[in-house]
């Protein structure tokens, strides 16, 4: 309820009486109540339409792992919780670290990456968290790292298994203190970023070798992201070519198809150089072929001679995958029939973190 007055005057001035109005405020605060319900409706609609679209222009698949993945990408999306992605080159980690910020509530501020590997090791330190006027020869004047760039948004750190051991320490320092400090400088400065480590080598072997701190390895095991080689799941194979095609039938002005015989040489090779090796061959035919069909006789002799499928049934994997695919299942059977993991741990002879290890990789 709100109440206002109005003096009425006499003649001589002096107040009369008071007009008093009263105004129900239930309506009014049943259309604001109505009103921020339809902005959430809008916000979430928004933020499912933007999904959707983030899938089908970025990220292309219809397997059930490559669903999982995108189901697993908007689930975290929106914390502020590290991840690391882990897999093969050219299985496209950096495609999935870019979905992340961008259906992230960091979507509209920076996403920084550095690649731990491509730069020298005598620069990748004042790469990464910047330096002083000074703090070293030809140090000129200050300069932010790319830590500080990031600041409010994300931080890729590709091939995260090649950074120095001296420099794991400062990052497990920033990781846990949300500080940096630069190079030749006394002052932290704050930070807000979200990190997502990605690598393409096994961290446990590693963390095993002394060449990667086992503190910052569980830093940075809060949300592993395990992506599996391309060609193991053929029903990813015919929508990456129509989208790959597409985009460099739009790029050289062409209007390239591939045929049947293409998608069948396709399904049998193995793609050693995965995703990545897929889309540069397909730049190359579409440059290269006159014609507006590319047949079998376009590609590569590697892949055109594919030996014929094995008489097997089923898809033929590599020896690796039919090794983790056992122990998967072991380990479940395992955990079936105990009454805690630490139990399972003994059952199965392994130490107890490494059964977590096992069991966060294997989303079990």
């Amino acid at each position: 309820m709100f109440i206002t007055s109005k003096p009425v005057y006499r003649s001589n001035g002096e107040i009369q009486c008071f007009i008093a109005n009263y105004y129900d405020l239930s309506s009014l605060n049943h259309l604001y109540t109505e009103h921020m319900r339809n902005m959430e409706m809008k916000y979430t609609e928004l933020k499912q339409l933007r999904s959707q679209f983030l899938h089908t222009d970025d990220w292309i698949g219809e397997s059930q792992s490559t669903k999982h993945l995108q189901d697993l990408v908007t689930k975290v999306a929106n914390t502020d919780a590290v991840i690391t992605i882990i897999g093969e080159s050219g299985v496209g980690k950096e495609i999935i670290a870019k979905n992340i910020h961008k259906q992230s509530n960091r979507h509209d501020a920076a996403y920084i990456q550095i690649n731990c590997g491509a730069i020298p090791e005598n620069l990748i330190e004042s790469e990464l968290f910047g330096y002083e006027k000074g703090a070293f020869t030809g140090a000129q004047s200050s300069r932010e790292g790319l830590l500080e760039a990031a600041n409010g948004g994300t931080l890729l750190l590709d091939e995260i298994g090649e950074m120095p051991l001296h420099l794991q320490v400062k990052l497990l320092r920033v990781l846990q203190t949300n500080e940096v400090t630069r190079v030749g400088g006394t002052k932290p400065r704050k930070l807000d970023v979200r990190f997502i480590a990605a690598t393409n080598k096994n961290l446990d072997d590693l963390v095993q070798a002394g060449q990667f701190r086992v503190d910052l390895y569980y830093r940075l095991q809060v949300i592993p992201i395990s992506i599996p080689r391309y060609g193991n799941e053929k029903k990813d194979i015919r929508p990456l070519v129509d989208y790959f095609l597409a985009k460099y039938n739009r790029k050289y002005h062409k209007k390239n198809v591939v045929t049947e015989d293409v998608i069948e040489a396709f399904y049998h090779y193995s793609w050693p150089g995965n995703i990545r090796q897929l889309e540069n061959l397909l730049e190359h035919l579409v440059i290269l072929t006159e014609r507006p069909e590319i047949d079998v006789d376009s590609l590569p002799s590697e892949i055109r001679q594919n030996p014929e499928p094995s008489t097997l049934d089923g898809p033929i994997h590599s020896l690796k995958h039919v090794k983790e695919q056992a122990e998967k299942e072991h380990i479940q059977k395992v955990l079936r029939h105990s009454t805690s993991i630490r139990e399972a741990a003994k059952v199965l002879r392994v130490d107890h973190s490494t059964l977590v290890r096992k069991i966060q990789r294997y989303e079990l």
